[in-house]
């Protein structure tokens, strides 16, 4: 077995309130840094920097090799946010072809959110999304679950611990019929030992943790692991579905 340090949960300045510091190649140089193994660029309701950064990531030449999973982090119709990976581009692409009619089509506020900035994988700016990505999806919990299992994906329920934008916050429970496999816990829930103190609801679920960074200092470090039996996106995929 493989032990690969990880952080699933990253945004990059596709994202509102992300820095504009947070390019391709900048949280690549950062997660290496840390000495990170495995990445997932999660923007809310968009793939493209997250196709960026897997192309960046080919591109830069290193002794140590970063496993990128191209993601979404998309919110439900019930506002709850989901951590959706993939072990590839055309997977990545194929998932996000068919959200893309239940995305918002509400104008962003960049004097409220920020710019969402669009780069290509040399960190050059290509052009800005127009649309309010943090909007909600017309995409219910379950009709979510099913369109990432359809395309291969892994589907995480983020931060379970918040008290907002989260599974529990927002239904109130993990829904019984769906055979969740991992679940977030944000970094603060950590901290508090959430999962010790809800081992009754979580019993049966693998249990990540991972930065939400909206800022390259945010970016976890060589702290986090999972037991893989190689060093690939797909065995990524195959633990956390």
């Amino acid at each position: 077995m493989e032990t690969v340090y990880y952080d699933l949960h990253i945004h990059s300045a596709l994202s509102p309130c992300a820095g504009n510091d947070m390019t391709p190649n900048d949280i690549i140089g950062m997660a290496l840094l840390n000495g990170l193994d495995l990445i997932a660029v999660t923007d809310h309701n968009s793939i493209s920097n997250a196709v960026s950064v897997v192309k960046a990531a080919e591109n830069i030449k290193s002794e140590k090799e970063l496993i990128v999973l191209p993601g979404i982090e998309v919110s439900t119709e019930e506002e709850v946010h989901v951590i959706c990976l993939f072990d590839g581009v055309e997977s990545a692409l194929s998932f996000d072809a068919a959200l893309t009619p239940c995305y918002s089509l509400l104008p962003n506020r960049i004097d409220s959110f920020g710019r969402q900035i669009l780069y290509d994988e040399f960190d050059n700016e290509k052009s800005e999304e127009t649309r309010m990505l943090i909007a909600p999806a017309a995409i219910s919990f379950d009709n979510l679950y099913k369109l990432v299992h359809e395309h291969g994906g892994a589907f995480i329920p983020a931060h379970v611990d918040r008290s907002s934008f989260s599974v529990i916050s927002n239904l109130g429970f993990m829904p019984p019929h769906l055979n969740i496999t991992a679940i977030e816990v944000s970094l603060v829930g950590a901290q508090q030992d959430f999962i010790n103190k809800n081992a009754d609801m979580f019993s049966n679920n693998k249990v990540i943790y991972s930065s939400d960074a909206h800022e390259l200092w945010s970016i976890s470090e060589k702290e986090n692991c999972l037991m893989l039996p190689d060093r690939t996106a797909s065995a990524a995929i195959d633990y956390l579905r």
